[in-house]
């Protein structure tokens, strides 16, 4: 007798029976994930949880993982079994629209933005949960935004008086140079330390690198001078480094050298309202200089109005980033070589100011 193959067809009780199975539990998964969060903000390893919980130990790190990055709120969505429906180009524009209201619009605690709480946005507004992955995804590719760190801004901030700076005293200030054929000069003071500078490196994953430095607070400090011609025809930067910080006395010595440094020629000079630019001293010495030197100050709280802040911050990521020095001389030997670079560059210095929005 011939034998059949298994499903063959003719006389065979073979069949395709479709599977029947069970619906998940969302709720009980949502609660154990919960108890998840809670054990991982108590301490507890991801072993514990898995034995717990009686999860797999791949379940535990998963969740450990969303935790760490979105907090509880990370493990708060019900799970979804198949594939993430793709959202449409409303839905996407109405979720931009919600998150650039900012997180605490939405009722979190603090303004920053982790995949953990966009995901939960999304899931408010279209009903669909996503996780990490799916909400990078759609952060990066879908509404091109990229991880960020916030500018800061001071509360005691007064916008309405930096926009009428912007529009009505910068104009003010670039007749007064034409008029009296002077150097635009804006002057800022910054200060170093002991302490590195820590900057983002690359390093083997999940090696985080380690600065070994000495933790002084000794400190030494620069004061500049980021000067333009009017009609943008040269660049200069003057600067000259202390211990310890700039007072009245030491800034006017540094004017006083500044004056040579441009040979007698006129100088507007933009500062910010810092007590030693204000002081009855530094307010009886500067009337003896009207001859040569005028000054203008910025409106308070708007370092972002002064290019010479572009030029801290880029000689710190550069000539000092992750430096780990012994002495002060290392940290002054370093600071003049990435000063002295940004002075000598003329697109750079120009860069700066085309930053901060003023044209000359």
């Amino acid at each position: 007798m011939a034998g059949k193959k298994p499903g063959s067809g003719e006389g065979s009780d073979v069949r395709k029976v479709k599977q029947g199975g069970t619906r998940r539990d969302l709720g009980a998964l949502r609660e154990r994930r919960m108890r998840a969060a809670e054990m991982f903000a108590a301490g507890r390893r991801q072993i514990d949880v898995a034995v717990e919980l009686e999860v797999s130990q791949q379940t535990a790190s998963r969740w450990f993982r969303q935790w760490a990055e979105g907090g509880s709120e990370a493990l708060e969505g019900a799970g979804r079994a198949g594939r993430r429906p793709r959202l449409d180009d409303a839905q996407i524009e109405a979720i931009r629209e919600e998150l650039l209201k900012g997180p605490q619009a939405h009722g979190f605690a603090t303004g920053v933005w982790t995949l953990g709480r966009v995901a939960i946005v999304i899931e408010r507004l279209t009903g669909v949960h996503y996780g990490p992955t799916q909400t990078w995804t759609i952060l990066r590719t879908r509404l091109g935004w990229s991880r960020q760190r916030p500018a800061r801004r001071a509360v005691e901030r007064d916008e309405d008086a930096i926009v009428a700076w912007r529009e009505n005293e910068w104009p003010r200030i670039k007749k007064i140079a034409r008029r009296r054929g002077a150097w635009i000069c804006f002057q800022d003071e910054s200060g170093v330390s002991l302490l590195p500078v820590v900057r983002a490196t690359w390093a083997p994953k999940g090696v985080t690198p380690v600065l070994h430095h000495r933790f002084s607070w000794k400190r030494m400090s620069m004061a500049g001078v980021l000067a333009y011609r009017p009609d943008r025809s040269e660049s200069a930067f003057v600067f000259a480094m202390t211990d310890g910080a700039y007072n009245t006395d030491k800034l006017i010595e540094f004017l006083i050298e500044l004056r040579g440094h441009f040979a007698d020629e006129k100088l507007i000079v933009i500062w910010d309202g810092l007590m030693a630019h204000r002081s009855r001293t530094m307010t009886a010495w500067l009337a003896t200089q009207r001859d040569w030197l005028h000054v203008e100050r910025l409106p308070a709280y708007a370092p972002d109005l002064n290019p010479i802040e572009q030029v801290w911050g880029n000689m710190k990521s550069t000539e000092l980033a992750n430096l780990c020095p012994d002495t002060l001389d290392e940290v002054r030997a370093a600071t003049g070589t990435g000063l002295t670079r940004i002075g000598s560059n003329y697109d750079l210095c120009h860069s700066f100011l085309d930053h901060t929005g003023l044209s000359l």
